[in-house]
C-alpha cells in the first residue's frame, strides 16, 4: 500500500471504492476487491480528528507522557483484550511460523475492536489498548496493517525494528544486528502532529512493509526481513509471509490475518 502515489488522490479513489465496497459488508478479497480500501477511508477521518486541537501545550501532559491527548485521538485506544488468535503452526529448526488474527472484526468492526498483542516468543498478551502503553510484555502491536513495537510512542518498553530489503530470512544473523540504527516509534512531530504514511495511516517503523496493487487492492508483503528488538531488548528476525491467511498458514480470503516467520537471534 506504500506506493509513490500522491496520498490525496489514492485517499480519494480508495474512499470511492470502499463506498461501493460498503453494500455487500464482506471483508473478503472475493467479495470486495478493495478489501482494505475501507481502512484508508477511516484513517482520513481520524487524521482530521487527530489534528484538530492538538499542538506543542500537548506535550508533557498526562503525567509526563508525550502528547497524550494527541495520542489518544490518533490511536484511539479500546478498552478490551482483542478476541484474535495467535497459532504457532509450524517449527522449521530454530524458527515458528506464526499466525495472527489482527483484522479487528474486519473493515467494519475495526474502529470498535482493538489491537492485538503479541510477544515475539509466539504469545498473545492478554493487555488492551489502555493498559498497553504501561506494559513491557509485549513486543509488537497489529491492528489491520498498522504494525508497531513496544517503543517510543508505542509503548514503554526497548523495542524497535529495521528493515533488511530483499535480505533472506534464512540468510540473516546476529552479526545484522551489529553497527546498524533502529528505529523507535515516534508519532509525532515536535507540535504533536500525527506523522502519517501515504494513506493516512499512524507512520511506524513498520510501515512500507507491502505493496499495494491499485487494480485487485490487494497487499503483497515486501521482500526482505525485519530485524525487531523485543520490548525486553533481545533481537529476533521476522518476515511477513501473507496478510490474507488461515490458521493453519493456509490461503485466507479476509485482510489482517498474517503469518510470520519468527526466529530469535
Amino acid at each position: 500500500m506504500k506506493h509513490s502515489l500522491f496520498a490525496g488522490l489514492l485517499l480519494s479513489s480508495m474512499a470511492i471504492t470502499a463506498g461501493a465496497a460498503g453494500c455487500s459488508g464482506d471483508d473478503t478479497v472475493a467479495n470486495n476487491p478493495g478489501v482494505d480500501a475501507g481502512k484508508d477511508t477511516a484513517a482520513s477521518n481520524d487524521a482530521q480528528s487527530a489534528d484538530t486541537g492538538t499542538g506543542a501545550t500537548d506535550a508533557g501532559s498526562d503525567a509526563g507522557e508525550r502528547c497524550s491527548a494527541a495520542k489518544e485521538q490518533l490511536l484511539k485506544p479500546i478498552d478490551t483484550v482483542s478476541t484474535g488468535d495467535v497459532n504457532v503452526y509450524a517449527t522449521e529448526g530454530n524458527a515458528q511460523r506464526i499466525y495472527v488474527n489482527a483484522s479487528a472484526g474486519g473493515l467494519n468492526g475495526a474502529s470498535t475492536n482493538p489491537r492485538i498483542y503479541l510477544k515475539l516468543a509466539s504469545t498473545k498478551v492478554a493487555v488492551t489498548d489502555k493498559s498497553a502503553g504501561a506494559s513491557a510484555d509485549w513486543d509488537l502491536a497489529l491492528k489491520r496493517d498498522v504494525i508497531f513495537t513496544n517503543s517510543g510512542d508505542g509503548g514503554k518498553g526497548q523495542g524497535s525494528a529495521l528493515f533488511l530489503a530483499d535480505k533472506p530470512f534464512d540468510e540473516v544473523t546476529v552479526a545484522d544486528t551489529q553497527g546498524k540504527t533502529f528505529d523507535t516509534e515516534n508519532f509525532f512531530d515536535d507540535n504533536c502532529t500525527p506523522k502519517r504514511d501515504e494513506f493516512g495511516s499512524v507512520k511506524t517503523t513498520f510501515s512500507g512493509w507491502y505493496d499495494y496493487n491499485d487494480a485487485t487492492h490487494v497487499l503483497t508483503p515486501k521482500e526482505g526481513t525485519f530485524l525487531v528488538r523485543t520490548a525486553a531488548g533481545a533481537f529476533f528476525k521476522l518476515q511477513i509471509l501473507s496478510y490474507y491467511s488461515t490458521a493453519d498458514g493456509g490461503t485466507g480470503m479476509a485482510g489482517g490475518h498474517f503469518t510470520f516467520k519468527v526466529g530469535a537471534l
